[in-house]
């Protein structure tokens, strides 16, 4: 007794559930022991044997897509249908863990660099410091750094998952499957957009935490993320939520495509060259990431400034910007080539030990995760 299941005859809405025929062909294959296209009885009769109470058709299939998550030996393959959607909770845990513990760790240089960032005289370290400790002692360092972790997590999340589903994605549309040929290019284009996708996802949270950091109020208290949002609504209209957007995703596109690609690179190197096919440990990690994050920031610098100015003035001030351009221009003029890069100083210091955090603990993160 047997019986030839064909996808092209197949109408697997009856029976309650919605398969392509892609995962029809992988079912059929899990069940079909001997590969000959024909499911026999005994074929049937063993895989029901170990399946368990109510043998629906719709159970019998979600129960092969949880069977098929057990690793039983080299040869055992996720269906794609399952690992598109286990996989990808999987690097959004790895990618929000890796960037709140980053963030948190480097939250008092975040918060000198925006400091330094909007002023239009000379910029100094520490009276910059001095003002923050006066204002709100230890805690001053730390001002914004809850929304900040509120953020980052969804940003690193957004980030690394797309990046990885685009190096697939591309490999895949040129026809090949080892990620070991992805090249420089695949991975500079691949880290670019999930930069611009990230960004652009959270980018009104952004603009609130660079608020919250710069806002000069009575007695150095700061509002709250509610009535602070509350106020750019009513007094500047929702696209005030998106000013800085262009010279943001400008910056990010090549700073998350250079730091994606440079870590994976010197990562892969290190592997090749240096470690001899081993994998590299936190300390190779931590090399790589303080690597590609300073190379990546210094590049795109002062695209940042002209960001975090746009995000921190008020349209109800005369001085206010007319525009990406404007800051640029105005920058220039009053400050010099210099003013460009008010606050990089800080900002390397918070990049470098950041970078190298996130991906040291992204990468061991994946490895609890099964990521490989």
């Amino acid at each position: 007794m047997g019986c030839t299941c064909k996808s092209s005859h197949t109408s697997p809405s009856v029976a309650g559930i919605e398969i392509d025929d892609e995962e029809l062909a992988l079912f059929v294959e899990r069940v079909d022991k001997d590969n000959n296209g024909v499911i026999t009885f005994e074929e049937w009769r063993d895989f029901l044997l170990l399946y368990p109470q109510e043998a629906t058709i719709e159970n019998i299939y979600h129960y092969l897509e949880r069977v098929c998550l057990v690793d039983i030996g080299e040869q055992t393959v996720t269906p794609e249908v399952m690992s598109k959607h286990i996989h990808a909770s999987r690097y959004l845990i790895a990618g929000a863990v890796a960037g709140a513990t980053s963030r948190t760790a480097t939250a008092p240089l975040d918060r000198l660099k925006v400091v330094l960032q909007v002023q239009t005289q000379q910029a100094r370290i520490m009276p910059a410091v001095r003002d923050i400790w006066r204002q709100g002692g230890m805690l001053g360092f730390f001002r914004g750094n809850g929304l900040n972790v509120f953020k980052v997590a969804p940003e690193s999340a957004i980030r690394f998952y797309t990046y990885e589903m685009l190096k697939s994605y591309i490999l895949h549309a040129n026809g090949e499957e080892d990620k070991a040929n992805i090249g420089m290019t695949i991975r500079l284009v691949s880290g670019g957009l999930a930069g611009a996708v990230a960004q652009a996802a959270i980018y009104p949270m952004d603009l609130v935490k660079t608020r919250i950091q710069t806002y000069a109020g009575e007695g150095g208290r700061t509002p709250s993320l509610g009535s602070l949002s509350k106020e750019i609504w009513v007094q500047e209209g929702p696209r005030a939520f998106y000013r800085g957007l262009v010279p943001s995703l400008l910056g990010i596109i090549p700073y998350a495509g250079i730091d994606l690609a440079a870590y994976d690179t010197l990562k892969d190197m290190s592997k090749k060259y240096i470690l001899h096919d081993s994998e590299p440990g936190p300390l190779v990690q931590l090399g790589c990431g303080t690597v590609s994050g300073a190379l990546s920031a210094s590049c795109v610098y002062p695209l940042q400034v002209v960001r975090t100015r746009m995000q921190a003035q008020r349209l109800n001030k005369d001085s206010a910007y007319e525009g990406m351009a404007d800051v640029f221009r105005r920058t220039l003029q009053r400050e010099g080539f210099r003013g460009l890069y008010k606050g990089i100083f800080p900002n390397l210091l918070k990049v470098v030990p950041s970078a190298s955090i996130t991906y040291m603990v992204y990468e061991s993160m994946k490895k609890s995760l099964d990521l490989g």
